[in-house]
């Protein structure tokens, strides 16, 4: 038998995680403060948070509207 493609894949993942490339930067899990400060912003503006609103239109319709670049 060969090598299971999916068996591969996991392999070089496990590889990667055990001895990360070097110079590339560590990503931290715990370091959520984007996401706190963001939550404390719209904690402190309700105003300027949009509420959300009923919207039944189907996303593929959505995008075809959708201008870009805004």
């Amino acid at each position: 038998m060969g090598d299971d493609e999916q068996e591969s894949e996991v392999s070089e993942w496990e590889q990667y995680i055990e001895d990360p490339p070097e110079g590339e930067l560590p990503v931290a899990e715990d370091n959520d403060d984007d996401a706190e400060q963001a939550v404390d912003w719209a904690e402190r503006h309700p105003r300027q948070v949009a509420a959300p609103e009923e919207d039944d239109t189907p996303a593929e319709e959505s995008a075809i509207h959708e201008i870009p670049g805004r």
